[in-house]
């Protein structure tokens, strides 16, 4: 425990909170609509309760490994979520229109969600192998930033390419699924790791303007999706049609007033609003909490973005660094991603709240993602610890060191 820093107890403090919260709300968003369908007032939450063993279960594992074993088995973990998605092609079940899950049993797995942990694990490690390298970190490569070097040269783009590879390759699976929202999530974060691995800002500018470009041809090529995004600016345009869902999630958060209705007394609930307990559970928890039990939940997701922030910058190899900031990332901004479409600031998507929105898929890869967090930043501080022990060892034998290189922030 002497490897455990203030910050990372405070984001397993505000997690264990947010599952606590979840754990209740999807029991309240729920237990009418398992009795209206004639099953027991306890099916949703004793699903909730068993991925979330089995979360903290795979979390164990994950800290057990190690962060070096992860990191050497990004191939494995690609593979692996790759061959998954395929599956999902050929014997998923389609819900909505959409074709995401795979069965086992009376459950289901959502293979997507897997891949956004698998893309940024494939990324961080081979971010990090450029750094130690001190190879240039670049996707434009040959057309904004040529690296000095016949060597280098040769390499070409494949090379500059690869560490976002498997992330594109992953989203473009996801993307035909379809699934756009998560497409762009798991594609967005690695590209942030390019970011904070120094990229030129060059290169950054272009990357902002394909994305924004790509994005809205996604967006208006698809009858759906442009309805979403025209909806966006007036839902009780059209209260019965398109803008049904989020008309009904602003009535329910709005008519929970300051205070809020109470725990377990939010009408809405009762069938009244689509998808109450996954995308929409916030719509429910804001109804019974008002506003001060949803400012409370923003400021929980703001705080697990800046204990995580606090533990990535203490930490020296960029490995390790790049993993906790991406993965704290990927949850933080999921959830106020979420917050923003349940009170019409974002567009419709499939981006559930973390640790408070139903979905098994979403809660086990929350939940390893805290844990890889934990393991992260506790092998991270020990190898440095290891270092200054060996750097001072070598200073009284009068070989003194460098200090090693410094933490890696660019913050």
């Amino acid at each position: 425990m002497k490897y455990v820093p203030d910050s990372l107890r405070w984001l397993i403090a505000i997690t264990g909170v947010l599952i606590v919260i979840g754990c209740l709300n999807i029991y309240s968003s729920t237990y009418y609509m398992d009795i209206y369908d004639g099953g027991s007032a306890y099916k949703h939450i004793s699903n909730h309760i068993l991925f979330l063993l089995g979360g903290i279960f795979a979390a164990w594992i994950a800290v057990k490994l190690g962060t070096n074993k992860i990191r050497q088995g990004a191939w494995l973990w690609f593979i692996a979520v790759f061959l998954l998605l395929i599956l999902v092609k050929f014997a998923g079940i389609s819900v909505n229109g959409a074709n995401r899950w795979i069965m086992l049993g009376p459950m289901s797995l959502q293979p997507s969600e897997l891949a956004k942990v698998a893309g940024i694990i494939w990324t961080a490690a081979f971010l990090a192998k450029r750094i130690n390298n001190k190879e240039p970190i670049t996707v434009f490569y040959g057309i904004l930033n040529r690296p000095a070097g016949k060597r280098r040269k040769r390499r070409g783009l494949v090379h500059h390419f690869l560490p976002i590879l498997c992330p594109a390759v992953l989203a473009t699976i996801v993307l035909l699924q379809p699934d756009m929202g998560t497409a762009a999530i798991i594609l967005f974060f690695p590209g942030l790791l390019y970011i904070l691995a120094g990229m030129p800002f060059l290169e950054i500018l272009a990357g902002i303007v394909t994305a924004v470009c790509l994005g809205g041809y996604l967006a208006v090529v698809s009858a759906y999706r442009a309805e979403r995004m025209a909806i966006l600016w007036d839902p009780f345009a059209d209260p019965l049609g398109a803008g049904y869902q989020i008309v009904r999630s602003l009535t329910a958060v709005g008519s929970g007033g300051f205070w809020g209705q109470g725990p377990g007394e939010g009408v809405y609930k009762f069938l009244y609003l689509p998808e109450q307990h996954t995308d929409f559970a916030y719509a429910v928890f804001s109804q019974e909490f008002g506003f001060i039990g949803s400012v409370a939940v923003m400021c929980l997701f703001m705080g697990f973005l800046m204990c995580g922030f606090s533990c990535a910058r203490q930490l020296k190899q960029p490995y390790e660094s790049l993993l906790v900031y991406g993965l704290t990332l990927l949850i933080s901004v999921q959830g106020i991603i979420n917050m923003a479409m349940v009170i019409g600031c974002f567009p419709v998507t499939g981006i559930p709240l973390p640790f408070i929105s139903y979905g098994g898929t979403s809660l086990l890869t929350n939940v390893i993602s805290v844990g890889l967090i934990w393991g992260a930043v506790i092998s991270g501080r020990e190898k440095s610890d290891i270092e200054e022990r060996r750097r001072m060892i070598k200073a009284m034998e009068g070989q003194l060191a460098p200090s090693g290189r410094k933490s890696f922030n660019h913050f």
